[in-house]
């Protein structure tokens, strides 16, 4: 009898996540970001097929998050190093993960600009460093290095050169840091820029080529051609223009060879510039027609925080008398503008654009801040905290943010603590299943669960017990729901924004609120101004009140005679000096009960007002006289203070206790101008 053969059949081999990770790693070791980003993409979307252990999944993440960071989209990059924090947690991973994901994080919220939440996560940093020191990877000395510089653009950014100093000289005193070629590139560049802060150009320029030669020898780049941009900016604060031409265009050719967006856009900014100030206006134009599909392009964070830089170095440039015309036997010194034209009307077009624009009305200072912080965290699934007065317009802030997010087009929902009884609210939260308790007649889905692959708006979550903030901080951590009476958890992928008109923090303090949902919860933390605050506001928040309320009310003009409708300055002068304690909703109340009570108006006189506005009339015209005199001391203090400090306003911001930004926009408010202040 012949025997046959027995055929064994191996099955397919699984894939593993561990072959995308070892091909992310290898294009990022090669600074192919772009192919880095691809292959994290792709593998986070195959992720439930793919063979892999929790610190895997961390570490796809992670390595997304830095692939983005590199590529200066940093929205995106906030939302992978979340999802990597959040696995770290889950998984009880060693804090030396959770702590990295947290100096991460802590990093891009700097250069965001939004600093007082970059400074939180730094100090969870710094606490882990105390506990277990540097030996536990990857919370390594070189780590260590980078979260102390780090720390010194924090000081850098709030314009408190002192503070930045301390901790350049810690990091000097620890020889251990200075043998490490990534610490010197980061410590040269950081120092470099203490040092144009402090207007020290020549030891700054030295710093910066140090640098530079380090970089060189790493192979590093990014990191040579973006401290050569300081050096050209020194060029240009020294009016060395064509020294400064000759090095942005070097800078200029090797980005695009690279492909990095960002350090082609911001060159380009600066060669515009320096033709201006060639006399080479044709020039500049092109220059600005070449990178504008670029720009388009980039994270409109990045766009918000090179304005600030380059307002900054607009401001320098006028002190130091940069700002004049080539070849003139007696320089004329140019009006210097806020930031370059392009860059202003790719912003104004992102918010034209932007599907907020007539949710939230606004111009003010204040308010600009918020549109800001509203365009750097919509595209990511962070959970923010909304905090703020009542009637500040939280719920509007967070339909703003759901419009602008990659989940605008899913469901939005919001629930408020305060107006739903303590019993019920678990039910409505989590839903419950049939049976679960009297008349529970059929199973429900709870507002969280109904909200998945949308956004959860949780008003008053101050409100909520410590129990209920014990099951929220479940649903937080794992993504899964457990319905009352159910036997299993139903996954969900919410995306949740709390407001409270309460301050967290406090109530933490007061052991009114779980400390650690409180962290969970505030990695963005975006606090609203009250109306009074934004005084400038009020005239528009009246435009959009009387057309949303007066009947056929198409145009309003404030203070100028119409024939539809017409508001006194005599008027609008008591709308505007009122404190509104109920800040916008007031407002609006007011206006609506106006269009009420007097449908045929065609003019809001003063006796059309409500009595405790028209009673608080009298009351400010009495104190009018005290206001203009705390104006005129405060004038007075700023003016002795830069005559103290020879105009130098660094030095006059730390004198008067405020940052230079902080500085200047007072001396905005009370017209003061640097230029008409005489120096002894």
């Amino acid at each position: 009898m012949k025997r046959q053969k027995l055929l064994v059949v191996t099955p397919p081999r699984r894939a593993n996540l561990s072959d995308y990770l070892n091909q992310i790693k290898a294009a990022l070791d090669q600074q192919d970001y772009n192919k880095a980003k691809r292959l994290g993409g792709i593998a986070s979307k195959k992720l439930a097929s793919l063979e892999h252990s929790p610190l895997e999944e961390y570490l796809l993440y992670s390595r997304l998050g830095h692939s983005h960071y590199l590529l200066a989209q940093y929205s995106f990059a906030l939302d992978a190093f979340y999802k990597a924090f959040l696995i770290a947690q889950k998984n009880s991973l060693h804090p030396a993960y959770q702590n990295y994901i947290s100096a991460q994080m802590g990093d891009i919220l700097r250069l965001i600009g939004n600093i007082s939440q970059a400074l939180r996560q730094f100090e969870k940093v710094g606490q882990y460093y105390k506990q277990y020191g540097d030996g536990v990877s990857p919370m390594n000395k070189q780590l260590y290095g980078g979260y102390l510089l780090s720390l010194v653009g924090c000081y850098l950014h709030q314009g408190k050169p002192d503070k930045a100093k301390n901790i350049i000289t810690i990091s000097e005193a620890d020889d251990s840091l200075s043998q490490t070629q990534m610490f010197l590139m980061d410590y040269n560049h950081f120092k470099g820029e203490y040092l144009i802060l402090v207007e020290e150009y020549n030891d700054s320029r030295e710093t910066f080529l140090k640098c530079i030669e380090i970089c060189k020898q790493n192979n590093d780049q990014c990191g040579w051609l973006q401290a050569s941009i300081h050096l050209a900016q020194i060029d240009l604060i020294e009016e060395k223009i064509s020294n400064a031409i000759k090095l942005l265009n070097i800078i200029l050719k090797s980005a695009r060879q690279l492909k990095l967006n960002d350090l082609i856009c911001e060159s380009g900014l600066l060669l515009s510039k320096c033709y201006l100030l060639k006399g080479l206006p044709d020039k500049a134009i092109a220059m600005e027609q070449r990178i504008k599909p670029i720009l388009s392009k980039l994270d409109t964070a990045w766009l918000y925080e090179k304005t600030r830089e380059f307002e900054k170095l607009y401001r320098q440039l006028s002190s130091t008398g940069g700002s004049r015309l080539a070849g003139q036997s007696s320089p004329k010194p140019l009006p210097v503008p806020a930031a370059p034209a392009i860059l202003v009307k790719t912003l104004n077009h992102r918010y034209e654009t932007s599907p907020y624009k007539e949710m939230v009305i606004g111009s003010s200072e204040l308010m600009r801040e918020v549109f800001q912080l509203i365009e750097k965290i919509a595209p990511s699934d962070l959970p923010i905290l909304i905090q703020g007065e009542t009637g500040t317009g939280k719920e509007l802030i967070t339909r703003a943010i759901h419009a602008k997010s990659q989940r605008a087009e899913k469901v939005f929902l919001a629930f408020n603590c305060g107006a739903i009884p303590e019993s019920l609210m678990e039910s409505a939260l989590f839903g419950h299943t049939r049976g679960a308790f009297t008349g529970a007649t059929e199973d429900k889905k709870g507002y969280i669960e109904l909200a998945s692959g949308g956004t959860l708006f949780i008003d008053e979550v101050g409100n909520m017990s410590v129990g209920m903030q014990q099951k929220l901080l479940r649903v937080l951590e794992e993504n899964l729901v457990w319905r009352i009476g159910a036997q299993k958890q139903v996954s969900v992928n919410t995306r949740f924004i709390f407001a409270s008109n309460q301050n967290v923090e406090q109530l933490v303090q007061r052991k009114l609120f779980r400390e650690d949902l409180f962290y969970r919860i505030n990695t963005i933390v975006l606090n609203l101004p009250s109306l009074k605050e934004r005084q400038d506001d009020i005239p528009l928040l009246i435009e959009h009140f009387l057309k949303k309320y007066a009947t056929g009310m198409q145009n309003v003009e404030l203070g100028v005679g119409n024939e539809k409708f017409r508001i006194p300055d005599s008027t609008l002068r008591i709308l505007m000096d009122y404190s509104w304690p109920g800040n916008i909703r007031e407002l609006e109340n007011e206006i609506q009960r106006i269009c009420v009570l007097h449908p045929e108006a065609k003019i809001i006189t003063e006796l059309m007002l409500s009595e405790s506005i028209r009673t608080c009339m009298s009351t400010s015209l009495s104190i009018a006289k005290d206001i203009l005199t705390l104006k005129e001391i405060e004038q007075n203090s700023i003016v002795e203070a830069l005559k103290r400090c020879n105009g130098n306003m660094t030095k006059t911001a730390g004198q008067l206790g405020l940052t230079r930004a902080g500085l200047y926009r007072k001396m905005k408010r009370l017209g003061i101008k640097p230029s008409l202040v005489t120096i002894s």
